[in-house]
C-alpha cells in the first residue's frame, strides 16, 4: 500500500511539473513561450509518469522477458513512424519552388513560386556548372 502512496505522490508531482514547465517564466526553455523545446521536456514528463503507472499498477514489473521484448519493438516502431514522418515533413518534393533539387528563379535572383506544379511554358533554371554548361 505504501508503493502505491509514493507512485501516486510521484505522479501528482510530476503532473505539476508538466503545468509548470507550461506556465511558469522560471521553468521556459529555449524561446519565451511554449516552444519546441517546453513540448520535449513535457513529453519526457509524461513519459516517465507512464512508465510508473505501467510498472506499479499494471504490474508490468513482475511480468517475464518477452513483454519487455514486444514494449521495446513497439517503442522502436514508434520512434521509426514519428521518424519517417518527420522526414516526409522536411522533404521539398512538396515545395513549388523546388524543381529537381534546384531552387527555382527569376532572372532577377527571386524566388518565385509557381503553384503547386511546375508551369509547361518555361523550364527551370539550373545551379551553374552543377547539371550543364
Amino acid at each position: 500500500m505504501r508503493l502505491y502512496a509514493m507512485v501516486g505522490v510521484a505522479l501528482f508531482g510530476g503532473t505539476l511539473a508538466t503545468v509548470a514547465v507550461a506556465t511558469v517564466p522560471a521553468f521556459d526553455f529555449g524561446k519565451h513561450g511554449f516552444d519546441g523545446w517546453d513540448m520535449v521536456l513535457g513529453l519526457m514528463i509524461a513519459t516517465l509518469k507512464a512508465s510508473l503507472v505501467a510498472l506499479v499498477f499494471m504490474h508490468l514489473n513482475h511480468e517475464r522477458k518477452l513483454i519487455y521484448w514486444m514494449m521495446g519493438l513497439a517503442a522502436v516502431h514508434c520512434v521509426g513512424l514519428i521518424a519517417f514522418t518527420a522526414l516526409a515533413e522536411a522533404d521539398t518534393i512538396r515545395d513549388p519552388t523546388y524543381h529537381h533539387g534546384v531552387r527555382v528563379e527569376d532572372p532577377g535572383g527571386v524566388s518565385v513560386s509557381r503553384g503547386p506544379f511546375p508551369q509547361t511554358d518555361s523550364t527551370p533554371k539550373q545551379a551553374p556548372g552543377k547539371f550543364g554548361p
